[in-house]
């Protein structure tokens, strides 16, 4: 018995399995379960993970088992006086609401239009010199590689752009003439304008300065910001005219409110605003140092009638913060809803 006891206590312990060493459909279905928003810091745990969180496979996973996230991606002019226009995500993670850098997304001329279709972002026109300009690219927002497209065949600047059955429709912007892109063939084609078409329709309702499209128990309604105040109405009848929606107080929006987006589907939009923070006075003269605070608020609407729309703030917090106070009013320059 004893004899037996030994033997069994001087057998080594079974050795300790990694996670690397699981197969590797096992790995990619844990991985694809965590949300992106952790995926930098994974990236850092090896070489290993950093190609895994890079692998097409792993968004296919994501896909498959239905874990894909809708990411807001904005773009901001933070200077007035030397425009360098940033690209920021916004991560759907309940109370880590910040912008995060994006990095290699450099490229975006004044007066771009921009839309998306999974995880790509279509960079369309804008000016170079005050120019209008043909170019066009796309940023991967997996790989974080940017391609150029072939050029259009106008010049465009603050066109309407929105991509309809993986074509991107291309409308205004200088020309009177659209046109769309089909990837497939990679060429660009001319399109009549016909403004009752469903295409343009459909383009025309995706583009707009502070006013956003909600769709609200199947009606299509839109809202607007004027004044620090939010207002709506059905875009395709003007009988009630533009109303406030109620629930939302004015004090939601104590600085600029610059601009209004879709967020997390039909129902919500993200209001944002800046905040001038000044620095204490030294002695008689005035501080000359400030910081420029970007806020950010989610608010879900319920359609209540006719007549009646309601706001509610899901949340609302500083989510940026850049040195000195230089920052325009329309700081807010483009945002688009990214999905993998």
């Amino acid at each position: 018995m004893k004899t037996e006891e030994m033997n069994e206590s001087s057998e080594s312990p079974p050795p300790s399995r990694t996670f690397s060493s699981l197969p590797y459909d096992i790995i990619l279905n844990c991985l694809a379960r965590v949300s992106r928003y952790h995926y930098p810091t994974l990236s850092l745990v090896s070489k290993e993970f950093q190609s895994l969180i890079a692998s097409r496979e792993l968004y296919a996973t994501r896909s498959r088992i239905g874990k894909t996230e809708r990411f807001l991606y904005i773009c901001l002019n933070l200077t007035k006086s030397n425009p360098k226009y940033r690209w920021f995500t916004l991560p759907p993670v309940p109370n880590e609401q910040k912008l995060l850098p994006v990095p290699l997304f450099t490229y975006h001329l004044n007066s771009s239009t921009v839309s998306s279709t999974d995880s790509e972002i279509y960079i369309i026109g804008g000016l170079v010199w005050g120019n209008r300009s043909k170019k066009a690219s796309i940023f991967d927002c997996r790989s974080h590689q940017t391609r150029r497209l072939p050029k259009m065949r106008f010049p465009r600047a603050s066109a309407a752009a929105h991509v309809i059955d993986g074509k991107i429709y291309v409308i205004g912007g200088g020309e009177i003439r659209g046109e769309v892109y089909d990837p497939t063939t990679q060429t660009w084609l001319t399109t009549p304008v016909d403004h009752t078409t469903e295409e343009c329709q459909k383009v025309y309702d995706k583009h707009g300065v502070n006013i956003c499209f909600v769709e609200i128990d199947n009606l299509l309604c839109q809202t607007f910001v004027f004044n620090g105040k939010l207002y709506w109405r059905h875009p395709r009848g003007d009988d009630f005219g533009w109303a406030r929606v109620k629930g939302v107080e004015q004090e939601l929006f104590r600085n600029h409110l610059s601009y209004v987006d879709k967020s997390g589907g039909g129902r919500r939009v993200t209001v944002w605003w800046k905040s001038v923070v000044v620095f204490g006075c030294q002695g008689l003269g005035y501080s000359t140092e400030f910081d420029t605070e970007i806020w950010c608020a989610e608010i879900s609407f319920e359609r209540r009638g006719l007549k009646e729309l309601w706001g509610f703030v899901e949340w609302s917090r500083k989510v940026f913060t850049c040195k000195g106070c230089d920052s325009p009013t329309d700081f807010v320059m483009d945002s688009v809803l990214v999905t993998y």
